[in-house]
């Protein structure tokens, strides 16, 4: 899957990333597993996507949302959990990813759009029962894009796997986006693009989800 976030700047004026007179209580919001994709490019400029990595990324990721949004009195959710609703978690998913790149590529101005609010991106079908299955007013959409360069030319690889670190130089953007489950509307965006390291290891997880999810989810990580 290919995700193209680089590059977020500051919301324009002119396009609002909160919805006026929304107030997202973080004991009624839910979450589901994050979208991550993680590609590097080669020496050549060739851009390869690399699902190993972004399993590991996203199972990090996963583990720094949810432990900010559990400890805020919030809950986290599987796909097992809404299977008997009428909507799939599978449209949700597919849904979400496409609206949150939308919206970023809004943000930087790389994709045209008469948009002047998140809340114009509204899910097409009611969520009724998504909001009776998950006892939530809301559910929390993440998405990161972490692209890695090879530092230089390669060399040998030596005991301590000095060759395998120097490797990586990655700067990742991510987005998080609130859906209201009473109309399907995305009412709050956050995003973040810097350099917080591996997304492969749960401390740069840790970071840059909190960089996207502190607002909703202040309490930070669990113990």
């Amino acid at each position: 899957m290919a995700i193209a976030l680089s590059g977020l700047a500051a919301c324009a004026p002119a396009f609002s990333t909160r919805t006026a007179g929304v107030r997202i209580v973080p004991g009624r919001l839910a979450v589901g597993p994050a979208i991550v994709a993680v590609v590097e490019f080669d020496g050549n400029g060739n851009l390869l996507p690399r699902a190993d990595w972004a399993a590991t990324a996203a199972q990090n990721v996963d583990a720094a949302v949810a432990a900010r949004v559990i400890a805020s009195g919030g809950r986290i959710f599987v796909a097992a959990d809404v299977a008997h609703t009428d909507v799939t978690y599978g449209d949700f998913r597919h849904w979400s990813s496409g609206a949150l790149q939308e919206i970023a590529g809004k943000l930087t101005g790389s994709r045209a759009s008469e948009h002047r609010s998140v809340a114009d991106w509204r899910y097409p079908q009611s969520l009724a029962t998504w909001r009776a299955a998950l006892a939530a007013d809301f559910v929390l959409a993440v998405l990161f894009a972490d692209a890695y360069e090879t530092a230089g030319q390669a060399t040998p690889a030596t005991a301590g796997g000095e060759r395998e670190a120097a490797r990586y130089r990655a700067a990742q953007t991510g987005i998080a986006c609130a859906v209201d489950l009473s109309d399907g509307r995305i009412v709050w965006c956050e995003t973040a693009r810097a350099a917080f390291g591996d997304l492969r290891t749960p401390e740069a997880a840790r970071r840059a989800v909190g960089a996207i999810v502190a607002e909703l989810c202040p309490k930070g990580d669990l113990p």
